[in-house]
């Protein structure tokens, strides 16, 4: 099973709160969002705490303002919904490519090696 390292896509479900426990964010019904690892899609101390997991895996991330990254403390519950290689084009774009407009799915396969 594939880990989470430099140049995968990570496509990840959350729920976010502050430091009072007040939800910012919740994407747990939602389609999952998807990142490029080793990229600066998301905080580097965010990616740090999801290095070499795999798809499945759930964890309490957590987010300190003492980092300086950001204004308050932040815990984020993750589920890994999807972890793959990414294409060439994304390493250089520095994102994940999406299909044009709505022709994935939530059970897509639109980025399955074949």
């Amino acid at each position: 099973m594939i880990t989470i390292g430099n140049d995968h896509v990570v496509s990840m479900r959350y729920v976010m709160k502050n430091s009072k426990g007040a939800v910012l964010e919740d994407t747990l019904l939602a389609k999952p969002v998807s990142y490029l690892h080793g990229s600066a899609g998301i905080l580097v101390e965010l990616q740090e705490q999801l290095t070499g997991l795999k798809a499945g895996d759930r964890k309490l991330v957590y987010l300190y303002a003492r980092s300086g990254h950001t204004a308050e403390d932040f815990v984020f519950d993750l589920i890994i919904d999807h972890v793959r290689p990414a294409m060439k084009e994304e390493v250089l774009l520095g994102y994940p490519v999406q299909p044009a407009g709505d022709a994935c799915e939530a059970d897509c396969k639109c980025y399955e090696r074949k």
